[in-house]
C-alpha cells in the first residue's frame, strides 16, 4: 500500500469517528470548547459614598463629628475592601494630623450617631494616617464604617485639608480599579460668640427659647442641644422659637444649669455646625416635681 493511501485511509477512519459519536472524538471537542469559555469568570469592583457628609467647620460649639461612610462590592465576585487616605497638597497636612479619627463596622447608616458607643473591629489614627478599613464583602454587597473626628487643642486656624479616602476591592489576583471619595475639614480664624437666645418663664412647667432667625430661609430647621444630645423637638423659622419642659432632658443630663444651643440642622435633622443662638437653663425640683426656669 502506497503512502498516499494510507494517510488517505486515516482521514476517513478520523471524519468516521467524529461523524458516528465516537466518544474520544467527543471528549477531545468539548474539552477544548471549555478551555475557551472560562477565560473569563467574573469581575471585582469598589464603591464608595457618604464621603460628602464629612465635610465640617470645628469649632467651640462643634467639637466632634460623627459620621458615616459606606464601602461597597458592586461586582459579582467575593473580594476584600481596603481602604487609605491621604491630603491633598494644597490643603494643610497639619491640621489633618491634629484631628484623631476612629471608626467601626455598624450595621446601617442610622447607627451611627454621635452618642454610638464605639464597637468591635475598629481602627484609629488622624486623617493624615488612618488604617485599613478592612472588610470581606459578597457580591454585590456594602459595608457601613462610622467614623468619629475630634480636632486636638493644637489643631491649626484658621485651615483647611481636603481628605482623600480611596477603596479598592480584591480577590485572588484580581484587583478592582481604585474608587476615591473626598470631603473638607476646616477650623476658623475665630470662633464668633453666638448670639443669646431669649429665654422665657413658664412657672416651672416649661420655658420658650427664641433666636435671631430674620437672615435665615424660612424654611430652615432647627434643634436644641445640651452639648451632643438633642433637647425638645425641631422646630422651623417661621415659628423662631423652642419650648423645653423638664420630660425633654434624658437622665443623662443632670439636674442643674446647662447651656442650650440652638443650631440649624440639615434635611435628615442632623445638627450642622450653624448655631442660631444659646444660652443657660436650669433643671430643678418644685414642690409638684421637676421643673425647669431660665438662667442659673
Amino acid at each position: 500500500m502506497s503512502r498516499r493511501v494510507r494517510v488517505l485511509l486515516a482521514a476517513l477512519l478520523s471524519l468516521a469517528l467524529v461523524v458516528g459519536g465516537s466518544s474520544a472524538a467527543w471528549a477531545l471537542w468539548t474539552a477544548s470548547a471549555k478551555a475557551t469559555s472560562s477565560t473569563t469568570i467574573g469581575k471585582v469592583a469598589a464603591g464608595i459614598k457618604g464621603a460628602e457628609d464629612l465635610t465640617t467647620t470645628f469649632s467651640s460649639t462643634v467639637t466632634s463629628l460623627t459620621k458615616p461612610l459606606t464601602l461597597m462590592n458592586s461586582e459579582n465576585l467575593r473580594g476584600t475592601t481596603t481602604t487609605s487616605v491621604s491630603v491633598t497638597s494644597d490643603s494643610s497636612l497639619a491640621l489633618a494630623q491634629a484631628i484623631d479619627v476612629v471608626a467601626w463596622p455598624v450595621p446601617t447608616t442610622a447607627d451611627c450617631t454621635d452618642g454610638a458607643p464605639v464597637g468591635s473591629g475598629s481602627v484609629t489614627g488622624t486623617w493624615a494616617s488612618l488604617p485599613s478599613m478592612t472588610t470581606t464583602l459578597a457580591a454585590h454587597t456594602e459595608v457601613v464604617w462610622c467614623t468619629r473626628s475630634t480636632p486636638r487643642a493644637s489643631a491649626p486656624t484658621p485651615a483647611t485639608a481636603n481628605i482623600r479616602v480611596t477603596l479598592t476591592t480584591s480577590w485572588g489576583s484580581w484587583v478592582s480599579a481604585p474608587v476615591s471619595g473626598g470631603f473638607y475639614l476646616n477650623t476658623s480664624a475665630a470662633t464668633t460668640a453666638s448670639p443669646a437666645t431669649t429665654c422665657t418663664d413658664h412657672d416651672g412647667n416649661y420655658v420658650d427659647l427664641t433666636w435671631p432667625a430674620s437672615s435665615r430661609p424660612t424654611e430652615t430647621w432647627y434643634a436644641a442641644y445640651v452639648g451632643d444630645t438633642m433637647v425638645g423637638k425641631t422646630s422651623q423659622d417661621y415659628s423662631g422659637s423652642i419650648q423645653l419642659a423638664p420630660s425633654d432632658f434624658p437622665s443623662s443630663i443632670p439636674a442643674g444649669t446647662s447651656t442650650v444651643v440652638v443650631k440649624v440642622v440639615d434635611s435628615t435633622g442632623a445638627p450642622t455646625s450653624t448655631v442660631a443662638g444659646s444660652g443657660p437653663v436650669t433643671l430643678f425640683t418644685q414642690n409638684d416635681g421637676a421643673a425647669i426656669r431660665c438662667g442659673a
